[in-house]
């Protein structure tokens, strides 16, 4: 019996395992008091692509969350590329849903909806021998965070994809963990290494050695339920998880909306779902969240060839804020297409 088949025939419910109910605190000056008191928490890099710019702590290594996606599709292209994967290359369901955890909040089966991929027992695919595109993979990993999804295509291209990818675009030693590595040190604790520089060893070891060992499996599924239960208890392991640059970050958008890597240029404007301004030609887009967690980046492709792009990460965020990431969203867009706008966060960060 496989992972997969132990989760399923466990029964695991797992979006409020991740996130459930906890401590929410009043905020009442919202997004731009809370970015305004907390600077040392928040690092950015916009530039509107005429001129405008605001780079505040742009080096500072702080968690990713999902926006580390946007290197699982540069990689993927990169791999496309130089002709190691197609992208009509056709993967089983049940091969993907062997990296699947239920901790991503529904990402995985609001994928499985978007491929018309019946779930009976609302969690994993009925069929796991029906196949799905890599590329369709990608897409899901981008337009709706499926976790299982990015595992695959980083183990299908290669660590040694997602890494050159990144630098090619002047983003130097990208962390390029296992996502269910983490996760799984979210679940058994005691796995996790004391010292940081071994975690990501240790993640990939477990994140593999949970593909095919049925003892291990079984623990996993036996500790879940015991997880920790709230936002707050949560922050530390998010904490912990894989990290980088605004500026980084930066780089790897401008360079995929300039069309660096055409096949993640598309997965990113596609996650995009609100209508374009005009003189627009397209938006890219790929957010995250953990708890304590949120990241945003968007890119603006201008009708006359601007490209306008924005990143914020911001950790130790309270409860009552990162329940209004739409908020956060438009305070990173709205200055890639408002001059004005830049300057009010100008203001809010850097004073």
């Amino acid at each position: 019996m496989n992972r997969r088949q132990v989760l399923t025939a466990a029964g695991v419910a797992g979006a409020s395992m991740l996130i459930g109910a906890g401590r929410a605190a009043a905020e009442p000056n919202g997004w731009e008091g809370w970015l305004a008191a907390n600077r040392g928490h928040v690092a950015a890099v916009v530039d509107d692509g005429r001129g405008g710019r605001l780079s505040h702590r742009p080096y500072a290594e702080q968690p990713l969350a999902s926006a580390v996606k946007v290197v699982h599709a540069a990689g993927y292209a990169l791999a496309v590329e130089r002709g190691h994967v197609r992208p009509d290359e056709r993967v089983r369901v049940g091969d993907w849903e062997e990296y699947y955890l239920p901790l991503d909040g529904g990402a995985h089966q609001k994928a499985l909806e978007d491929l018309g991929i019946p779930f009976a027992n609302g969690r994993t695919a009925d069929d796991p021998d029906r196949l799905v595109s890599l590329d369709d993979l990608v897409r899901v990993a981008v337009v709706h965070s499926d976790n299982a999804a990015a595992d695959l295509v980083r183990a299908r291209v290669g660590d040694a994809s997602l890494r050159a990818a990144a630098l090619s675009c002047g983003w130097p030693g990208v962390d390029t963990r296992s996502i269910a590595g983490e996760m799984l040190m979210l679940i058994l604790p005691e796995r996790a290494p004391a010292d940081p520089a071994k975690r990501k060893r240790v993640g990939d070891q477990l994140a593999a050695q949970a593909l095919h060992d049925p003892k291990l499996q079984l623990e996993i599924i036996g500790r879940l339920p015991g997880i920790p239960a709230t936002y707050e208890d949560q922050r530390p392991w998010a904490r912990r998880t894989w990290h980088g640059s605004a500026s980084g970050l930066h780089r790897l958008h401008r360079a995929v909306a300039g069309g660096r890597f055409p096949q993640a240029r598309t997965h990113l404007e596609r996650a995009f779902p609100g209508p374009l301004p005009a003189g627009v030609t397209a938006i890219g887009s790929k957010a995250g969240s953990l708890p304590g967690v949120l990241t945003m980046a968007f890119t603006v492709r201008w009708d006359d060839g601007r490209i306008g792009t924005g990143v914020l990460l911001a950790e130790e965020v309270d409860e009552s804020l990162s329940t209004k990431a739409g908020e956060l969203a438009d305070l990173v867009l709205g200055p890639l297409l408002d001059r004005d706008l830049l300057r009010e966060l100008e203001t809010t960060l850097v004073g």
